[in-house]
This record gives C-alpha cells, structure tokens and sequence, in this order.
C-alpha cells in the first residue's frame, strides 16, 4: 500500500501518528482481508498533487481535511481519524503581537487582521466564508518563514500541530502560541483512495470503526507524544471560542456520532487531568 512519506519534520514517518494508526487499522483488519506491507514514497506532494496520484494510481490512499470537492475526486473513508480536532485552530504569532491580540475584544476585530494558511487546504475557504482576510501559500515552512517578518498577523493551525511545528521551525524565538482566541469549524480529516478501490476503503472502514467503539482510536490519538505535547502548548481553559460554520462539509459527515468526536468539554477535562504533567 504506496501512500506518500510525511515530508515535514514534525510527522517524521517514525513519529506519524497517522501512519501508525493506518499500521494498526491494517492489522486488526488483516485476517479477513490479508497481509498488507505499506510502502511509503519519498516524494513531497502538496494535498492536491496526492489526490492526482490517487486518481492516477500511483498511490494508494492518503489523508487530508475532507469537502465536498474533495470526495467527489476521491472516495473517503468517513471516520474521522483526528476525531474533529483539525476543527480546533490557535494562532501561532510574533511574539512581540502577544498583548496586541490579548487586548482584542472582539471577533469582528479579528476578521480584520491577515491569517496565512494554505493555498489549497479547505481551511482557506472556510474561514474566507466566515469573513476572515486570508492569504494562500503553498508550502508550510514558507508560511512560518512569512509570519516571522510583518506582511501577515497570524496563522491558524489545528491543535494536535503547533508543538513540534513550533520547536522545529522557531530558531529566533520569535513566534509563540497566542493565548486568547481559540477558533472552532465542525472538520474531518479522512483516509482517502481512490474511486475504483472500494475493497480498501471498506477494510479501513471496518478497523477504524472497530478503534472508534472500542475507545482504542481516542486513547491512541490522546497518548500520542507528539498530541500531548501540542495540547500543554495549547492551553483550553479560559480561552474565548469563536465557533465559524463549515461551508465545504459534506452532508454524509457522521456529525451526529459522538463516538466519533471530541467535543471541547472532553478537551478542557483531559487538560486539567493532565495538569503538571
């Protein structure tokens, strides 16, 4: 199974969580499906270059935010791996910003600030639609490099992703986690593969929902190193939560399954269980 190697340091093929899991999904599917060997490609690709690859089968499955345009190239495995934490967004800021934004009482404010994220993340979209001034880039080192000089005031990023993020590309000190503002947008990330592998995308269907019944999916994506440490960094409590709506999520998403989901009471809970920790 030929999926693309993660290509930043921070998910490190021997530290992805996502590749571990798909290694476990695999396995506790492998007696009705059969032996699987994973093959990783060393070859960067931005995530609309890898739905091309699916499509043209030079992979096999990969993972990413779902929309709807996304599941109309590819076929998605409707088990959100992440279970809805890519939805939780924090900005990363110049440090020096850290009282400018404190000082922010309200969202409207915000909105007229200039974020950073992805030219082709579903993010971009979706906070465009909520009123948030964005601007696209294409790789994700580039836009930590721009938010550390003065053309941009921030840059949302998911929960689970600003610790090693931070420590990796943070040489100078310059940017932290801002201590505020919290957004929050109903989002899934899936597996995806492509539209003819229907045998795959019901194998892994069948294992995560077997992880998600049986609390294993939680507790593996909770225990995570790399997760535990981005979720100190992030700090919940007394945070303000701007919830936005998700215009690009598709009408099949399982929002009304809340074995699939963590909800931010869970997220405030698993903070203060964890506190001095």
């Amino acid at each position: 199974m030929r999926y693309i190697d993660p290509f930043y340091a921070t998910d490190a093929d021997n530290e992805s969580y996502v590749v571990a899991l798909l290694e476990r999904v695999l396995e506790l599917t492998e007696e009705r499906y059969g032996p699987f060997e994973l093959q990783p490609l060393h070859t960067p690709m931005l995530q609309g270059r890898q739905l091309r690859a699916l499509a043209s089968k030079e992979i096999d499955v990969m993972w990413a935010m779902t929309s709807t345009e996304r599941e109309n190239r590819a076929l998605p495995v409707r088990v959100p791996i992440v279970m809805g934490l890519i939805g939780y967004r924090v900005f990363v800021i110049r440090k020096a910003e850290q009282q400018r934004f404190a000082q922010i009482d309200d969202p409207y404010e915000l909105k007229k600030l200039l974020a950073i994220q992805g030219h082709d993340w579903p993010d971009i979209k979706i906070l465009r639609a909520n009123g948030f001034q964005v601007h696209g880039v294409s790789w994700r080192d580039k836009m930590y490099a721009l938010l550390g000089g003065s053309n941009f005031d921030y840059f949302p990023r998911g929960v689970t992703e600003v610790g090693r993020e931070l420590e990796r590309v943070n040489k100078d000190d310059n940017l932290v986690v801002e201590g505020k503002w919290l957004l929050y947008y109903p989002a899934a990330t899936y597996f995806f593969v492509g539209r003819e592998n229907k045998l795959l995308a019901e194998r892994l269907e069948q294992g995560l929902k077997e992880m998600a019944s049986s609390g294993e999916l939680k507790q593996m994506l909770l225990s995570h190193e790399i997760h535990q440490e981005a979720l100190k960094l992030v700090r919940f409590h007394g945070r303000e939560v701007i919830e936005l709506h998700n215009p690009l999520l598709p009408p099949e998403t399982p929002l009304q399954d809340p074995k699939y989901w963590l909800t931010y009471d869970e997220l405030l809970k698993h903070e203060q269980a964890h506190q001095g920790q």
